[in-house]
C-alpha cells in the first residue's frame, strides 16, 4: 500500500502565497544576505529605510517557491542566487537608488569571531585604560606587547593583529571589542535585484555615476588616439590633424629650401641667424690671426735682442 505525501501546513502555503502576492505587486525586489547581522542592528535599518522598501525575512525554500509561482519574464534567475540567510525587499525605488541606500546605512561593529578582515587590524602603541592586572596577560597571549607605566597597561610598540583576508579569532575579538575597536562593517549586503525584466548584481549596482564618467573619458581618449595614429577623419580629431598637416607641410618646406610669403619671415630668421654665424666664425678667425702675428711680431723681437747680445759678447772677447 502507497504511503500517501503529507500535504504541508496551511500557514506555510499561506506564506509563501503572501510573498508570492508582493513580488507580482512590487515593481522593484531584491534580495540581500543577513549572514551575521544581530537582530538589533538589523532592526535598526528595517525603521532606517522604512520609507523606501520594506524587508521581510525568508527562509530560502519559501523564497525560491514563491519565486518559482511568479510569471513575470526572467525573474527565475533570482532563484539560482538565493542562497544562504536571506531576506526580500520590495520597493518602488531603482535598484541602484535601493542599492545605495542600503550602502549608506553600513556601521563598524564589534568582531565576534569568525569574521573576514576587511584590512589590516593595526594595534598603535599607547597607553591604556586598564590598570595593572589581569589584562596584560589578555594582550601578551595575542601577540601585543604590554607593559606597565605609571598605573596603566601600555601597548609598546605597533603590531598588526590580524592581517586583511584572515580569519578573526574570537580571542582577539575579545581584545578588539575591549580596546574599542570596531573592524567590521555590518549591513544588508545585497545580492541582486529585479526590475522590468533584468536582474542586476550587487557588483554592477556598484557603479558610481563618477566611474561611467571616467571611463567614458578615458574610452574617448583612446579613439581619439587611435584615430589621430591611422589619420581618420572625424570631426573630433580634425583640428589636430591640420596642425599635423601644417607642421609636416612646414617641415618638408625647409627641408628642400621651398620659399612662399606664408613662412618667407622664418627663411630670413634662418638666414639671418646663419650670417650671425657665419660672421662670428669669421671674426674668431681674424682674432686668431692677430694673435699669431703679435707672437711673431715677439719671437723676433726677442731673436734679435739675442742676437745683439751675442755680438757684443764677442766684441767684448776681442777687446779684452
Amino acid at each position: 500500500m502507497m504511503e500517501t505525501k503529507k500535504a504541508p501546513a496551511k500557514w506555510k502555503v499561506d506564506l509563501v502565497n503572501t510573498i508570492a502576492d508582493e513580488i507580482k505587486n512590487s515593481p522593484v525586489i531584491a534580495i540581500v544576505n543577513i549572514r551575521g547581522l544581530r537582530n538589533k542592528e538589523f532592526q535598526k535599518i528595517r525603521n532606517d529605510i522604512r520609507k523606501e522598501a520594506k524587508i521581510r525575512v525568508v527562509r530560502t525554500l519559501f523564497l525560491k517557491r514563491a519565486l518559482g509561482k511568479s510569471d513575470r519574464e526572467n525573474i527565475g534567475k533570482l532563484i539560482d542566487l538565493s542562497e544562504g540567510q536571506l531576506a526580500l525587499i520590495t520597493t518602488a525605488e531603482t535598484p541602484k537608488s535601493i542599492y545605495d541606500v542600503l550602502i549608506s546605512k553600513r556601521t563598524k561593529a564589534a568582531a565576534r569571531g569568525g569574521e573576514i578582515s576587511e584590512d589590516d587590524i593595526v594595534i598603535e602603541p599607547k597607553e591604556t585604560s586598564f590598570p595593572p592586572g589581569p589584562m596584560i596577560s589578555v594582550f601578551q597571549k595575542v601577540g601585543i606587547p604590554a607593559g606597565i607605566e605609571k598605573g596603566k597597561i601600555v601597548i609598546k610598540s605597533e603590531v598588526t593583529l590580524v592581517g586583511k583576508g584572515e580569519v578573526i579569532p574570537k580571542d582577539k575579538a575579545h581584545v578588539l571589542e575591549k580596546l574599542e575597536i570596531l573592524p567590521v562593517t555590518v549591513g544588508l549586503n545585497m545580492i541582486a535585484a529585479y526590475s522590468d525584466g533584468l536582474v542586476y548584481s550587487a557588483e554592477a549596482l556598484s557603479i558610481t555615476v563618477e566611474q561611467i564618467k571616467n571611463d567614458m573619458a578615458n574610452a574617448f581618449l583612446k579613439a581619439k588616439g587611435l584615430a589621430l595614429n591611422i589619420s581618420y577623419m572625424v570631426p573630433e580629431i580634425l583640428p589636430e590633424l591640420l596642425s599635423k598637416a601644417h607642421m609636416h607641410a612646414q617641415a618638408l618646406a625647409f627641408s628642400t629650401n621651398f620659399v612662399d610669403e606664408k613662412h618667407i619671415d622664418i627663411f630670413i630668421r634662418k638666414a639671418v641667424i646663419n650670417a650671425a654665424t657665419i660672421n662670428s666664425l669669421i671674426n674668431k678667425d681674424l682674432n686668431n690671426e692677430n694673435i699669431g702675428d703679435k707672437k711673431e711680431s715677439k719671437e723676433e723681437k726677442k731673436e734679435e735682442k739675442s742676437n745683439e747680445d751675442d755680438a757684443s759678447s764677442g766684441l767684448g772677447s776681442l777687446f779684452g
